[in-house]
C-alpha cells in the first residue's frame, strides 16, 4: 500500500510539473505572442461600450421637478397616535435638480435646488432604474430630505421623490423629468 501512495505522489508531481512547463513554453511561442498581440490591440469590451454610449458610459442629466403637499395614512390600531399637520405650503412648487451616473460604477450623484433644496442626491443605477437618497447640503436647517426613484427611458429620467421635513411634521411628493446630457 505504501508502494502505490508513493506512486500516486509522484504521478501527481509529474503531472503538475509538466502543466508547469507547458506554461512557459506556450507564453514564449510565436502563436501565443501574437496572440496577445493582437487582443492588447483589440479594445476591450467595456471601453467599446463606453465608447458608443452604452452601459460603460457616464451620464449627466438636468431637468426640473414639481413638489406638492403629500398625506400619511395611519392605520387603525395606532388611533393613539396624533399626527400634527401644520398645512404648512413649505416645499412645494418647482425646482431644478440636476444628477450623473457614473457607467462602471452605476453610483449616482447630483444636486437638488428650490423649494426641497438645496440637496444632494447619492444612489445606484442598475438595469435602467436609479434610486437614491436626498440629504441636506446643510443638516443643521432640518429641510426637507428623502428618497428617489427613476426610470431611464432612451433621453429621459423620470421618477417620484418622497420627502419630509427633519422634524417630520411636513411631507411631500414630487415628480421630475430630466434630460440626458443637462438640457433645461
Amino acid at each position: 500500500m505504501k508502494r502505490f501512495a508513493w506512486v500516486a505522489l509522484l504521478a501527481l508531481a509529474a503531472c503538475s510539473k509538466s502543466s508547469g512547463d507547458v506554461a512557459p513554453a506556450a507564453a514564449g511561442s510565436a502563436p501565443a505572442a501574437a496572440s496577445a498581440s493582437s487582443a492588447a490591440a483589440a479594445p476591450s469590451s467595456s471601453a467599446a461600450a463606453a465608447s458608443s454610449g452604452g452601459a460603460a458610459a457616464s451620464s449627466s442629466w438636468a431637468g426640473s421637478y414639481k413638489s406638492a403637499a403629500a398625506s400619511i395614512s395611519v392605520p387603525p390600531e395606532w388611533k393613539k397616535v396624533h399626527w400634527s399637520d401644520t398645512k404648512s405650503t413649505e416645499g412645494i412648487g418647482d425646482g431644478a435638480m440636476a444628477l450623473a451616473i457614473d457607467g462602471a460604477t452605476g453610483h449616482v450623484t447630483g444636486t437638488l435646488e428650490g423649494p426641497l433644496g438645496p440637496a444632494t442626491l447619492d444612489g445606484a443605477s442598475a438595469d435602467g432604474t436609479v434610486s437614491a437618497t436626498l440629504v441636506r447640503k446643510d443638516p443643521g436647517d432640518h429641510g426637507f430630505g428623502g428618497t428617489l426613484l427613476a426610470t431611464v427611458t432612451g433621453d429621459k429620467l423620470e421618477g417620484t421623490m418622497n420627502l419630509s421635513l427633519g422634524t417630520g411634521g411636513v411631507v411631500r411628493t414630487a415628480t421630475f423629468s430630466l434630460a440626458r446630457g443637462g438640457a433645461r
